[in-house]
């Protein structure tokens, strides 16, 4: 998404410098620039109808020219100095082959047992997937959701976490690159435009709504932080709590679990740490000095939830023993007193007491051949129906358990967004690519 950040700008640049070391571009001239880098390639909600159909009739147009060899320039034919000349195609070229995964690809989950749904984050085809929480099984075929919002009304992009609110039934989601934090109806269906929006810092990932204090926990990966809002805000408005700062030992955070009964706030960090500037208008952390960036051990921080600025945490989990590598996910069951971490590292999940603390070895751990959990990127507990249930991220499913279940246990229930043995990418942000000519090897960075 950076590097589409850069694309116009350096365009627009380009143009204002010809324009001032040479003569004035024209319009027939700047136009097909700009337009070359078109809204739908650098923004993150999808094209309109209309748009999708303008744009494949002209690519239906350009290829027809292209097969009569008619999309070509002649050296300094309308076109600034220095652009391609003879021979070279120019304009929105169409790619001779694609890498793609045309299927849905599970991020952020919420279960309601008491309203019967689980809600999925499909950051793939920037869609909110609704499903009944007894859906899935044994079958090889795709699971049909009840609901899916999808379409440009939506507001969605690089969708992340999601929260769930029974009593209003109303659901929540963040866009992790930009785009805020949309809510939704229960009954959205389609292109449905969202209830209300939340300006939250940039590459906002985890979500947790606590329902009974109205208090909403949302992590950013850049910010460094963890912003806790009114569950009704909307807008922009300044959080009511921020825990951020060198003493709170926030390293790209990620999943998070707000329990205000326990006055506590869980966050699962992955380790890699660097100041950076929020898009909200704050002051550096360390103005005028330079605090180098680190890599730390993967952990589980805990503070006080009604703490609010630099503060440390009032507990860590890290170490050998917590198995913890790349956690994602988190969920409290506060009905047993167990944290469950989406260990996307060991394709597990790690199941530790609250009170947890230090090198602590996890109380058991949910994984193995026989689970289906392969990447797992979510987890929530259905307390009322005494089930686990994984959102996969390495492959198009989610997985069911048992309450208690431990080892390498086989799922109660399957959920597909794919028909079974359906391969993934294994990338839906990818920002660069580059080329190995002796393996003949393509290496994308996610």
């Amino acid at each position: 998404m950076l590097k589409r950040a850069i694309v116009v700008p350096l365009a627009l640049a380009t143009l204002m410098w010809g324009a001032r070391e040479q003569s004035t571009i024209s319009a027939a001239v700047s136009l097909p620039l700009i337009e070359s880098t078109e809204p739908d390639d650098i923004c993150l909600m999808p094209p309109s109808r209309e748009q999708t159909a303008e744009y494949q009739a002209s690519l239906a147009a350009y290829t027809s020219r292209q097969r009569a060899g008619a999309v070509t320039r002649q050296a300094g034919e309308g076109s600034p100095p220095g652009w391609p000349g003879k021979g070279v195609i120019g304009g929105n070229v169409p790619p001779t082959a694609a890498i793609l995964d045309p299927w849905p690809t599970f991020d952020g989950m919420a279960v309601d047992g008491d309203n019967g749904i689980v809600v999925m984050s499909d950051e793939n085809r920037h869609s909110l997937l609704i499903y009944d929480r007894a859906a899935g099984g044994d079958s090889t075929k795709t699971t049909e959701p009840h609901g899916r919002v999808l379409g440009p009304s939506v507001r969605l992009g690089f969708v992340a976490g999601v929260a769930v609110n029974p009593k209003r039934r109303e659901l929540m989601v963040t866009n992790n690159d930009g785009g805020g934090l949309e809510v939704f109806s229960y009954d959205a269906n389609g292109d449905s435009k969202p209830l209300r929006s939340l300006t939250v810092p940039h590459q906002s990932w985890g979500l947790s709504l606590d329902v009974d204090h109205d208090e909403l926990a949302v992590t950013s990966q850049q910010y460094q932080g963890i912003s806790i809002y009114g569950s009704m805000d909307t807008g922009v408005v300044r959080p009511k709590r921020t825990i951020r700062g060198m003493q709170t030992l926030l390293e790209d955070p990620h999943g998070v679990f707000l329990d205000n009964a326990r006055d506590e706030v869980f966050a699962a960090n992955h380790g890699n740490w660097t100041e950076m500037r929020s898009y909200a208008g704050d002051q550096p952390a360390f103005p005028g000095q330079y605090i180098p960036g680190r890599f730390q051990p993967s952990s589980i921080r805990v503070y006080k939830a009604s703490s609010n600025g630099d503060v440390p945490p009032i507990r860590t989990i890290q170490g050998k023993r917590t198995q913890l590598a790349w956690p994602m996910g988190i969920a409290g069951d506060t009905a047993r007193s167990e944290l469950l971490v989406a260990n996307y590292g060991s394709s597990s999940i790690l199941v530790f007491p609250m009170a947890a603390n230090g090198d602590a070895a996890p109380a058991r751990v949910i994984g193995g051949p026989h689970t289906g959990i392969v990447g797992p990127i979510a987890v929530g507990v259905d307390a009322k129906h005494n089930e686990i249930w994984v959102a996969n991220y390495g492959d198009h499913t989610a997985v069911v358990f048992d309450r208690a279940a431990s080892g390498d246990a086989t799922p109660k229930r399957i959920i597909r967004n794919a028909p079974a043995g359906t391969p993934t990418t294994g990338f839906t942000n990818a920002a660069s690519a580059a080329y190995d000519p002796i393996r003949q090897e393509l290496l994308v960075p996610n």
